[in-house]
């Protein structure tokens, strides 16, 4: 029973876990696009695209 609370709580805690973003430019059609297409996650908040950090080299390849 203390092995499947541990692991409950260790799994909730990942999914619950947010990841760090950072700013990586304005947003445009063509950037949404380039993302997109390369399948990266993002967010847009007040007309600004916002990337996952591990992500962060990705981006600079597809959308430079």
């Amino acid at each position: 029973m203390k092995k499947i609370t541990i692991f409950l709580l260790i799994t909730l805690t990942a999914c619950n876990a947010e990841e760090p973003l950072t700013y990586w430019t304005d947003s445009t059609e063509n950037q949404i696009q380039r993302l997109d297409e390369a399948k990266i996650k993002y967010e847009v908040r007040d007309g600004e695209i916002w990337v996952r950090e591990k992500d962060l080299k990705k981006v600079a390849a597809c959308c430079s």
